[in-house]
């Protein structure tokens, strides 16, 4: 999930109505809107130093994240950040998200500076799944150079409500190499929800395979492929591994990476 921290302030009013029209002579909101045009047309023509030329080479950022758990996390940015992360959303087509503006709290125009603070609703989706729903408040500052009116610095305060698929944390007990237990721990809407499942390997008319509660996944002792339903899920020649895909596949509408310790 480590693109949303950086990109979220690309699109921030990428979903503004044009109840939010601006005055053309407001250097902020055009240089705010020039630059949801340009994003919004990103993989559709729009190259991606179209976008960094909006922000100002002395760019900085700064984003504090707090988690479902109420966990603070802080980073700080340049601008070589921000065209990594663009190299990312033009790459990834499997990840997309979506901003809404709730209200503009503070604006500011002077001679040679501005600031806009906002706050933002805003929803992550990865393979076109919702992952992440929550707020941000947004405080950012332009400045004219050589004039033109450049972004040279955003604030954020980004607070998580809601996770329906993301990182996920699994613990593998084992008794032997037959019979396992496994606690994972998953985002499920405004918390983090907890889960045991039992695994056993067995045998099964003459075929091998591991069951769990109704799913049976056949594990082939001549090719080491696990099937479940007649799809392939992975290839182990451990027990203990042979497991961790059988938990990815059985979490894959939650997990879209599952740590295993």
């Amino acid at each position: 999930m480590k693109k949303i921290t950086l990109i979220l302030v690309f699109f921030l009013f990428a979903s503004i109505s044009h109840s939010h029209a601006f005055n053309e002579k407001d250097p902020i909101k055009k240089l705010l809107m020039d630059y949801i045009n340009k994003m919004n047309a990103l993989t559709q023509g729009t190259q991606k130093e179209d976008v960094l030329n909006l922000f100002d080479s002395k760019y900085v950022g700064n984003t504090v994240y707090v988690n479902l758990s109420g966990a603070l996390v802080r980073k700080n940015y340049v601008k070589k950040d921000i065209s990594s992360q663009l190299d990312d959303i033009i790459n990834d087509d499997n990840y997309k998200f979506r901003l809404t503006l709730d209200k503009i709290v503070f604006q500011s125009q002077k001679e040679r500076a501005g600031i806009i603070s906002a706050v933002v609703i805003f929803e992550s989706f990865i393979d076109k799944k919702i992952a992440e729903k929550g707020t941000m408040l947004m405080d950012i500052v332009t400045i004219k150079s050589n004039s033109v009116w450049k972004i040279v610095q955003n604030n954020m305060v980004r607070v998580s409500e809601a996770k329906d698929i993301g990182e996920c944390v699994c613990y593998v007990y084992g008794k032997g190499s037959t019979k396992f237990v496994t606690e994972v721990y998953f985002p499920s809407g405004l918390e983090y929800s907890q889960e045991f499942d039992a695994f056993q390997v067995t045998t099964k008319n003459n075929k091998r395979l591991i069951k769990s509660d109704s799913n049976e996944f056949y594990w082939s002792r001549d090719t080491g492929k696990l099937t479940f339903k007649g799809t392939v899920v992975g290839r182990a020649d451990k027990a203990r591994k042979a497991i961790e895909y059988v938990l990815k596949d059985l979490y894959k509408d939650s997990c879209v990476n599952i740590v295993f310790n």
